[in-house]
């Protein structure tokens, strides 16, 4: 598992899809995103970035871009 400063590519694009969405279908990331403080549950299955998830995104944007094209 990276550390605290750096997340993996599935971690960074299941916070995207929470940010979007408010729900990811990764049962265990989500388990493990809260766990970290980077999420809650808000409003029973409706999920939210805390100011450090959203943070996190920010700050492993780039590792998102598609630089192929």
């Amino acid at each position: 598992m990276p550390s605290t400063d750096e997340l993996s590519r599935r971690e960074l694009l299941a916070l995207k899809e929470i940010r979007l969405t408010g729900q990811t279908s990764d049962g265990t990331l989500v388990r493990q995103l809260l766990d970290e403080k980077m999420i809650v549950d808000a409003q029973g299955r409706q999920l939210e970035l805390t100011a450090k998830g959203h943070s996190m995104l920010v700050r492993g944007s780039p590792s998102l871009w598609d630089i192929s094209s």
